[in-house]
């Protein structure tokens, strides 16, 4: 009985979504990709914004992408929120009444509908679609398609088939202009195969190699800046763009959302000076993305605490071992299970483990997960002969439990990076121990009545005040 209640209030919101694209018909831009799209729907924002009129949906989900396009939010997710929302929707047909741009995140769990790319397409079809990266953060979803199967490697199968549904916002959407990254081989397997087909898609390319139509070029980043720079092919030829930073510090492979926007809007036809004013004047970040913050005993967090995954841990360990060369300031790593992976938790968890010696020194981890997988594999390496610089490693059961030790703890003068997924993690529980300003909590994510009401149930009520 559920599942058709469900159906009939997903193809409610659909019917009424699609009626308001056709009544004002904007120029849709669709993002897809394992890590990064918010990251890059700000990054558009900010340049369309001082372009034309612009509006960008928050939800990226089935239910999310129909909402956002008209104009409504769930308050509570009850039935009466929602019977509130039913009630409201034919009343937000004109939500997009003179909205030139419309930015949509097109995030998929599973390769089934309603949650892959497929059902969001008989929503809305992207004029300009853009794929991203491919990881193994869905992969405990698709390992459905395994049932049945015996393959020599399931992983590299599973990868392909999320990369197969993820970049039919290019191969299934008839957009105008479709903007991927070619270094990923993934995306770039899928579309060689949708380039030999006969179709009005323009392809527009970034990576490292000269043969993209943005080529990244270099990377620098201190504690106070980071700088980008690429090459920009464009109608008068190459030219080469620096995007610098300050109120933020991005890392490396930020350069992927940088480029998409850049690749992108070039052939929109908005010019490089523009794109350089407006990217470095309005980009801001989502919570809890990559926000900087002082912390107790003269230490700077990283917060990164609103999702995690494998590879989006890794860059990340990558800008905090850059900062640590520079500055020789010690690293404190609270780090939460990456969740969503199923049978590859184990290999994802062990590959960042062990990417840690020379970079952290002080380890906390929440979670089962990092608990078998991360805190076993990182004290063998503390307590054999191998050269590393961990010193402390320790699991804690919640992210407030951590909070209380770190806080006695902290040295002084860290650099602290936190990261984990959400469900039942929480990191940005514990962030609020460690700030130098408390009033600073209001800048981290999930802090509405929803969430705190979550939390406060997932914490018992026991939730001690910092």
């Amino acid at each position: 009985m559920r599942i058709y209640l469900v159906w009939g209030i997903l193809l409610y919101l659909r019917f009424f979504a699609k009626i308001a694209l056709l009544l004002h018909r904007p120029f849709i831009i669709g993002i897809a990709g394992s890590v990064g799209k918010s990251s890059t729907r700000n990054a558009f924002h900010a340049v369309l914004k001082e372009h034309k009129t612009t509006k960008v949906v928050t939800g990226n989900s089935e239910t999310g992408v129909p909402l956002g396009i008209l104009g409504l939010t769930v308050e509570g997710y009850t039935a009466k929120d929602w019977l509130k929302v039913m009630l409201k929707s034919p009343t937000h047909l004109h939500s997009l009444a003179k909205v030139d741009y419309l930015i949509i995140e097109m995030g998929i769990d599973d390769p089934f509908p309603p949650k892959n790319m497929g059902y969001l397409l008989s929503i809305v079809k992207p004029d300009l679609a853009v794929s991203l990266n491919i990881s193994a953060t869905h992969t405990m979803q698709f390992a459905k398609l395994l049932k049945g199967k015996r393959m020599k490697n399931p992983t590299e199968y599973l990868l392909e088939q999320i990369a197969r549904e993820d970049t039919k916002i290019i191969t299934a959407s008839h957009c105008k202009i479709g903007v991927y990254n070619k270094d990923d081989l993934h995306i770039a397997s899928q579309i060689e195969k949708f380039s030999k087909k006969k179709t009005h898609t323009k392809l527009v390319s970034f990576g490292k190699g000269k043969e993209n139509d943005v080529i990244y070029l270099g990377y620098e980043v201190t504690t106070k800046k980071c700088k980008f720079t690429f090459s920009v092919n464009t109608s008068r030829g190459e030219k080469e763009l620096e995007l610098s930073f300050n109120q933020f510090l991005l890392p490396q492979a930020y350069q992927e959302s940088l480029a998409a926007v850049i690749a992108a809007c070039v052939n929109m036809n908005i010019g490089i000076t523009l794109l350089k004013e407006s990217i470095e004047k309005n980009f801001k970040l989502p919570k809890s993305r990559a926000s900087i913050f002082e912390g107790i005993n003269d230490s700077m967090i990283i917060d990164s605490t609103y999702n995690s995954s494998k590879s989006s841990v890794l860059t990340f360990l990558d800008l905090v071992k850059k900062l640590k060369d520079k500055t020789d300031r010690p690293v404190i790593f609270i780090m939460g299970d990456m969740r969503e992976l199923g049978e590859q938790a184990e290999a994802e968890h062990t590959q960042v483990a062990q990417k840690l010696s020379g970079i952290v020194d002080y380890l906390y981890t929440v979670g089962p997960l990092t608990a078998q997988y991360v805190i076993p594999t990182v004290k063998e390496l503390m307590t054999s002969r191998k050269k590393t610089s961990l010193m402390v490693a320790d699991s804690f059961k919640s992210a407030l439990q951590l909070a209380l030790h770190v806080k006695a703890e902290i040295p002084k003068n860290a650099i602290i990076l936190v990261k984990g997924s959400q469900n039942e993690i929480f990191l940005e529980e514990a962030v609020k121990f460690l700030l130098q300003n408390p009033a600073d909590a209001k800048n981290l994510c999930r802090q509405d009545d929803y969430w705190s009401k979550t939390k406060a149930t997932y914490f018992n009520l026991e939730a001690p005040t910092s």
